[in-house]
């Protein structure tokens, strides 16, 4: 084999080896991007879903309602939201408070694979006994996301105006 062959042959096999390894790369890049984006849809979802449980209140399935929330919570969030628990259940029952989720608007502020931030807008028909006829109202929430065990929990919760 003459040199010209051998350099032409280790020329070859050296492009070879680095479309593998640019395409290894590549491809370890769109799967990364590919499963942060599914991440960030199941993040948003959750948060939506998450902020309508939070909403969602009657004073006949208080105790079903308060417990779909502690499920979908985690961290601070979790610990302030069971040590009110007994208070709002004694303001629930009490004034016979109805909330119901009658739209809800969700928007990805920011994610990644563990965590994420979204904004939820809320629009809930209430109703108690100062206001029998009821009242519509509307929240704005800000929703710290954690996934946790393969599921989407909120960490922090706040109004925003």
């Amino acid at each position: 084999m003459t040199r010209s062959v051998r350099l032409l042959w280790a020329l070859v096999a050296l492009v070879v080896l680095a479309t593998v390894v640019l395409a290894g790369t590549r491809g370890r890049a769109w799967y990364d991007a590919r499963q942060e984006q599914q991440a960030q849809r199941e993040a948003l979802a959750a948060g939506r879903q998450l902020a309508v449980n939070f909403a969602t209140l009657d004073y006949r399935t208080v105790d079903a309602d308060t417990d779909r929330v502690k499920q979908g919570a985690t961290g601070e969030f979790l610990d302030s939201y069971t040590t009110s628990l007994s208070d709002l259940r004694t303001v629930v029952t009490q004034n016979k408070s109805t909330s119901r989720v009658e739209r809800a608007e969700a928007a990805l502020v920011s994610g990644d694979r563990d965590s994420a931030q979204v904004i939820v807008g809320v629009v809930a028909p209430t109703s108690n006994t100062n206001a029998p006829d009821g009242e519509t109202k509307t929240y704005r929430m800000k929703l710290g996301l954690r996934e946790v065990g393969g599921t989407w929990k909120v960490e922090r919760l706040e109004f925003v105006g």
